[in-house]
């Protein structure tokens, strides 16, 4: 019976402790200094339109918390990620989004500076889905070499895609009414000239997705 006794007292101990290390925690916790900040709710990837189902709120403790973090979801909302893709839990920062929103220059500047943007042919590549904003391409078209000949040719290499049709992307990707399903591409001006010539003559279009990181 001793030796139960001198168990039980042992655990007595145990749990006064621990309960006693559970009131500092919770007295540290309530006392430290928090801040309200913006994270992601989900994976944001470069050219994702933020909106109010993509973010949410946490505490964090003010001593971690980023000088530019991002404090209100409506300042952020409707504005453009342009440094990078920005995971879940991660937080909002004043330089992951485009101070313009939703502008397609700041996002040409921000993905493909020194490049045109370009619109392809509305029927180009449909039904293709998975391309978001930021991904790199090759743009594909017929040219006339001769009397009743003609070939395919890639006139945009590693171009790089600035707004995708909503079908071919995600939800969030820079797709909008004004692209009328068209892809936006930012290619250099010689290859502007060359797409710009198969829209007025009337070829038809296609695009190859590149691998992450482009070609080797």
């Amino acid at each position: 019976m001793s030796r139960i006794k001198k168990i039980s007292h042992v655990l007595v101990a145990l749990l006064l402790a621990s309960a006693a290390g559970g009131l500092v925690w919770h007295y540290v916790r309530i006392n430290a200094p928090s801040v309200r900040v913006v994270v992601a709710a989900e994976k944001l990837p470069v050219g994702t339109v933020l909106g109010t189902n993509n973010v949410t709120l946490k505490d964090y403790p003010a001593s971690v918390v980023p000088k530019d973090a991002e404090t209100s979801i409506q300042n952020v909302a409707g504005k453009t990620v342009v440094s990078g893709t920005v995971f879940p839990g991660e937080v909002i920062r004043t330089g992951h989004i485009a101070a313009d929103t939703g502008s397609l220059k700041a996002v040409l500047g921000s993905l493909a500076p020194g490049r045109e943007a370009v619109d392809l042919p509305a029927e180009t590549s449909t039904g293709m889905r998975g391309i978001t904003a930021g991904d790199r391409v090759n743009v594909f078209t017929e040219i006339t070499t001769g009397k009743d000949t003609s070939m395919v040719e890639c006139v945009a290499r590693e171009a790089v895609v600035i707004r995708v049709p909503p079908a071919a992307g995600k939800d969030n990707s820079l797709a909008a009414p004004a692209s009328k399903g068209a892809y936006v591409i930012a290619v250099t001006p010689e290859e502007a000239r060359k797409v710009a010539e198969g829209i007025v003559r009337g070829k038809k279009f296609s695009i190859t997705l590149l691998p992450a990181g482009g070609v080797r």
